[in-house]
């Protein structure tokens, strides 16, 4: 099977780039889209993600956030309501990841063991990360490891950034398509050319274990034929990947 992905941004938050990229970046501000990505051609309707908006961005966490599109709006420009959604896979359950998830209320919500394990009872370095209102009544689906949900579709545990994080990988026309599950952007595949030879790439800023996530960061770089780091501004006005 072929399939292509369909960004979504809801939302742009402000953040230091040095959230994204370890010991990188310090001071430099960016607005950074939250994403959610519909996989197009499967017999399912299938969300990677459901991203958050601007409010509970502000609300809950105090980070300065502006409105891209409502979560209804986005997935009305594709024809479709968030009861139609079918499967929602979480690469992992911080907030601005999940936060609309709880509408797709027909949505079996696919989600490695570990973290779901760790989001109803996260360890302090990461719990103002996780709400877990937002977890509440889903259908969560568990998986445990790298496993296939579709033919061409497939889940890569990529932990590092949380003890569950998942990476998405979609077959395309152009080949292997990866949605990182780990919160990035382009800058974490292309290190200052000073250090890029002996840090090859660099690990999610945000993490539990820098170390894991520098590892995984580099096996699903040399993993893609497309990499998708998923916070990356690039996707902002991108209508299918490929």
């Amino acid at each position: 099977m072929k399939y292509q992905i369909r960004p979504l941004p809801l939302a742009n938050i402000e953040l230091d780039m040095s959230a994204m990229t370890y010991r990188f970046n310090y001071g430099k501000k960016k607005f950074l889209p939250c994403y959610c990505w519909y996989i197009e051609g499967a017999d399912k309707h299938i969300l990677v993600d459901t991203a958050t908006d601007a409010i509970f961005a502000k609300e809950f966490r105090g980070i300065p956030a502006e409105d891209v599109a409502s979560f209804e709006d986005a997935l009305a420009g594709l024809g479709l309501k968030p009861d139609d959604i079918d499967i929602v896979i979480q690469t992992h359950l911080q907030w601005d990841h999940c936060a609309n998830t709880f509408k797709c209320r027909n949505a079996r919500v696919i989600v490695q063991e570990e973290e779901l394990r760790f989001a109803l009872a996260p360890h302090p370095i990461l719990a103002p990360t996780y709400k877990r209102s937002l977890l509440k009544n889903l259908h969560f689906v568990v998986v445990r490891g790298r496993c296939e949900i579709i033919p061409g579709i497939e889940l890569i545990p990529t932990p590092g950034h949380t003890p569950g994080c998942q990476s998405v990988s979609v077959n395309t026309a152009k080949g292997r398509a990866i949605i990182t599950g780990f919160c990035c952007v382009k800058e974490n595949f292309e290190p200052p050319e000073e250090v890029r030879e002996i840090m090859p790439v660099i690990a999610p800023g945000i993490h539990l274990n820098a170390v894991d996530g520098f590892e995984n960061a580099l096996f699903i770089r040399g993993l893609a034929d497309i990499l998708i780091p998923c916070h990356d501004p690039s996707f902002l006005n991108v209508k299918t990947i490929p």
